[in-house]
């Protein structure tokens, strides 16, 4: 049986996971290389483009080497700017700053990818030549994220409308995430105990308690364990905990032994010596 084992016991958010899966893969450079196709293609489909033949992409080898990754290629991934000089800030200097990925909704429709529809995003997924476990992957993921922002809002799904997870890289991250799982291909995916900060942070629409409305919608409606800690400032990040929901993680004890591979990512600004730590079990 092969589990993945997060510690998010220091946050997570969606660089931090889709980073520390890409180290946890057997050959980080060829996922990397699979993810920036896929990336490619959903900005072509983004900008209305010609279909493709589905992308091979395929996990092979072995797997006895330990890795100790730690992933900092794909920063893209934020929702808050912190402004006040606490808390997680994953911008990576890469040129995709995100202040915000909180879902607004919009009587009217929008080609802006910053206002997609969540029928919009599913649709640009769906239509990624990829493989349909990916794709499935990806799509749980969005689900996860569309019911807590439908919550928070009051807005029915089929009217739903996101900010920065419609855009083409939040897609990209979401769907990189998939890329890594289907590489894995693992039996179960346990988490620790998800621990956030407290306070206050400051976004683009305002100032908003930590866990932030979203986070907090996911949490009040699963079972992971999650617990505010000493930290000021926001340690969970609504892209983050959708994608550790979306591919099937409970929480759980850290299996027994020596692991197969690890791999650790970290934000900008952290808050203890590690960041995301990921460990993959064989037995």
């Amino acid at each position: 049986m092969k589990t993945i084992y997060l510690n998010c016991e220091n946050g997570v958010s969606g660089d931090m996971v889709l980073n520390a899966l890409i180290g946890l893969t057997e050959d980080p450079g060829t996922v990397r290389a699979n993810i920036d196709r896929v990336t490619a293609l959903i900005e072509e489909k983004g900008s209305g483009a010609h279909d493709h033949e589905e992308l091979g992409i395929h996990s092979h080898g072995h797997e006895h080497h330990h890795d100790h990754s730690h992933g900092h290629g794909h920063g893209h991934e934020h929702e808050h700017h912190h402004d006040h000089g606490q808390g997680h800030h994953h911008d990576h200097g890469h040129g995709h700053h995100h202040d915000h990925d909180h879902g607004h909704h919009h009587g009217h429709g929008h080609s802006d990818q910053s206002h997609r529809s969540y029928r919009e995003v599913m649709e640009i997924i769906s239509s990624v030549p990829v493989s349909s476990r990916i794709k499935t992957v990806a799509e749980q993921i969005y689900a996860v994220i569309a019911k807590a922002e439908s919550a928070v809002h009051g807005e029915p799904l089929e009217t739903l409308h996101f900010h920065e997870v419609g855009r083409d890289q939040a897609i990209a991250n979401a769907m990189g995430v998939a890329v890594c799982i289907d590489a894995l291909r693992p039996d179960q995916v346990i988490t620790s105990e998800i621990c956030d900060g407290h306070g206050t942070v400051q976004c683009a629409h305002g100032v908003l308690n930590v866990p932030v409305p979203a986070v907090k919608a996911m949490l009040d409606s699963c079972d992971l364990a999650y617990r505010q800690t000493e930290h000021e400032g926001e340690m969970v990040t609504p892209s983050g905990l959708a994608m550790v929901l979306g591919i099937g993680a409970k929480t759980g004890v850290k299996p027994d032994g020596k692991p197969v591979r690890e791999a650790e990512a970290k934000g900008a600004r952290s808050f203890a010596e590690h960041g995301l730590i990921a460990e993959l079990f064989s037995d």
